[in-house]
């Protein structure tokens, strides 16, 4: 099926606010959700719905929780969500690191007890807009161990992904690294298991630590582990979730991944710089806007058409995907068993 980006989004504030979950607040997580699928990162989109359905009914999300501030300086805080809605959560986290940004030059945001927060680059290109620089990594707030480290055959680390956003002269177009820190992100083979498609080669090992194209081997039990990025050079991914873990982690108080007892979420560590306090900001842009000429100016090697600057891709795809959103039929099936079961009308 292929639906507006406008219709999904109201269809899954309603599926939320059936459940019990604000109206604000539903349509903050809904936007959230589709906004993830317009710009082509369908693994943190609206095939989430039924997992936060269920993390609803078992408690494990608050809906309208209050957001605390557990500890505060004039250049940093660290927010208790409260297991509240992950994206409702960084938002907060957003504005107050802006404002102290601004006051301070930069500023250090950590969450702690909030549930997964989406797509990292959705708060480092809000931030980017504002002409910030915006850092954000995230760990599973101790779980999620479905990663293998380097050299190991069995998960020990979370996806641990991490974003990146800097401004240019186009503020439409800001420069957005989201990546995770392991090949693959675990929604993403979600949905290669909703679609009913293989994985590539170098995502996935089974339990037993052979490699797999099958996407079951990770829900299985026991579960398949997902590698760290890098392929042969994979220490540099492994290094990157470490440091993504010890960051968001145990500098925010979540915990780091290994905790058996420990409640899925998010712990993230955000970092902002206010540019005019370091280089005026003409200058900046400027300089950042010729060096994207300069790498995009590379002639390009057999196979590419051109050299992409990170983020295009997702804007391209967001500006393609404006006139209709695809969603595969086990996904929509779903979604549509969620509404039928919160009494919600499919229009």
């Amino acid at each position: 099926p292929l639906f507006r980006p406008d219709y999904l989004a109201d269809f899954c504030r309603r599926i939320f606010y059936s459940s019990g979950v604000p109206d604000v607040e539903a349509g903050i997580v809904a936007s959230r959700l589709v906004e993830a699928n317009s710009f082509g990162h369908d693994s943190h989109g609206i095939i989430r719905v039924p997992q936060y359905l269920g993390a609803i009914a078992e408690g494990d999300v608050v809906p309208g929780a209050v957001i605390e501030t557990a500890q505060e300086s004039t250049a940093s805080a660290t927010l208790d969500g409260n297991w509240g809605f992950g994206q409702v959560v960084a938002g907060q986290a957003v504005t107050i690191g802006a404002e102290k940004a601004r006051a301070s030059g930069l500023s250090v945001v950590t969450i702690q007890n909030s549930y997964h927060i989406g797509r990292l680059g959705a708060y480092v290109e809000e931030l980017a807009q504002q002409q910030f620089i915006g850092l954000l990594m995230a760990n599973a707030h101790g779980r999620g161990n479905i990663i293998a480290p380097w050299g190991g055959a069995e998960g020990r680390l979370a996806t641990n992904p991490l974003a990146v956003g800097i401004p240019t002269g186009d503020p439409g177009a800001p420069i957005i690294l989201d990546m995770t820190t392991s090949a693959v992100a675990e929604g993403k083979v979600r949905v290669k298991l909703n679609r009913g498609e293989s994985v590539p080669d170098g995502w996935l090992l089974d339990a037993d630590g052979h490699p797999s194209n099958d996407p079951n081997v990770l829900y299985g039990n026991p579960r398949g582990m997902i590698l760290p990025f890098g392929g042969s050079a994979g220490h540099k991914g492994y290094g990157l979730g470490v440091m993504v873990d010890l960051l968001g982690g145990a500098l925010s108080g979540a915990g780091t991944t290994g905790h058996p007892n420990a409640r899925l979420g998010n712990g993230c560590f955000l970092l902002i710089i206010d540019i005019a306090q370091f280089v005026a900001l003409e200058d900046f842009v400027n300089d950042v806007d010729s060096f994207v000429a300069y790498l995009k100016d590379t002639p390009p090697m057999q196979g590419f058409e051109e050299v992409l600057i990170p983020g295009e891709i997702e804007r391209r795809e967001r500006a393609r995907r404006n006139d209709g959103i695809e969603v595969e039929d086990e996904t929509w099936r779903q979604i549509v068993d969620c509404a039928t079961k919160h009494g919600v009308d499919i229009d």
